[in-house]
């Protein structure tokens, strides 16, 4: 989806977001004939090395789409396509059934709430940084003011999960974290 997703930011609080958190569920519970998609969001990775040189959201490069997989009333996972310069998906890339599937409903609907976002229009990003082990929500304002990120539950200190920061403080506060792990590996490091 290449257009505004302000709108599934405001309205994301309905059934796909605030249902109670469930265990995993296994496969055998799992009805896939009723599985859905939801929140379908661009995909944005970091590299720590150009972080380390200052790079800031500019750095980011466009990997994919992201969709959380709902079966019943819980999100059990999340699947990620890689698309072509068209963005036509190309390849599915991967299914996550890990901590940042609860995590990006969770923050969906707490963003939703934000005075920002329910004063502007934003389009919702993924912004990944796997180097230092950190994903977060990326409102992109549709026209002028700020872009706004919210961490997902777990992120590195010092950042706090489930708040918001300008692209500013953000920056500064995963500058060292950049640093120390481009350090480790050279100019090549992801």
């Amino acid at each position: 989806m290449q257009q505004n997703q302000s709108m599934e930011v405001r309205s994301s609080t309905g059934d796909s977001t605030k249902s109670p958190r469930e265990p995993a569920r296994s496969r055998d519970s799992i009805d896939f004939a009723a599985l859905q998609l939801f929140q379908p969001h661009a995909v944005y990775d970091l590299r720590a090395d150009a972080v380390a040189k200052g790079g800031g959201l500019a750095s980011a490069t466009a990997t994919g789409f992201r969709y959380l997989v709902h079966s019943g009333n819980a999100n059990i996972a999340a699947g990620e396509v890689h698309t072509d310069a068209t963005g036509a998906a190309t390849l599915l890339a991967n299914i996550n059934y890990g901590p940042y599937v609860e995590a990006t409903a969770k923050a969906i609907t707490q963003v939703s709430e934000l005075p920002a976002v329910s004063a502007g229009s934003f389009e919702m990003r993924l912004l990944r940084f796997s180097a230092i082990a950190l994903m977060a929500l990326w409102l992109k304002p549709d026209a002028g003011g700020a872009d706004i990120l919210y961490p997902l539950d777990p992120a590195p200190a010092p950042l706090q999960a489930e708040s918001a920061y300008s692209a500013a403080d953000f920056f500064k506060a995963i500058l060292p974290l950049a640093q120390k792990r481009a350090e480790k590996k050279g100019p090549s490091v992801p």
